[in-house]
């Protein structure tokens, strides 16, 4: 059983327009997440999905590597009803720490 089946729609739907893969496995496991590049050299950063429980989904942003060795995480809780305004919020903070300063 996919325990994402309800997000699919919506994460597929965002993944197509702004032109994100969508990985869906990690370690054997069911994993949902996507990487956007960063404007300076060696930056990456990440957008993980948590599987849905009880009702309640948690998105993550995180750096995967920044060209100033700086480290970034924020994550989000709300319910599943939410999650599109959860992927906003990851990719908004995202471009955020991607015009950070030199």
């Amino acid at each position: 059983m996919n325990p994402y089946a309800d997000l699919d729609p919506i994460l597929n739907a965002r993944a197509k327009a702004a032109g994100w893969v969508v990985f869906t496995e990690w370690a054997d496991a069911a994993a949902h997440f996507f990487h956007i590049g960063g404007d300076a050299p060696y930056d990456a950063f990440q957008v993980s999905i948590e599987p849905p429980h009880g009702g309640q989904v948690t998105v993550f942003a995180r750096s995967i590597d920044t060209n100033d060795d700086l480290e970034f995480e924020q994550s989000w809780t709300a319910e599943t009803g939410h999650f599109d305004a959860l992927l906003t919020a990851a990719v908004q903070k995202i471009e955020e720490w991607k015009r950070r300063a030199p």
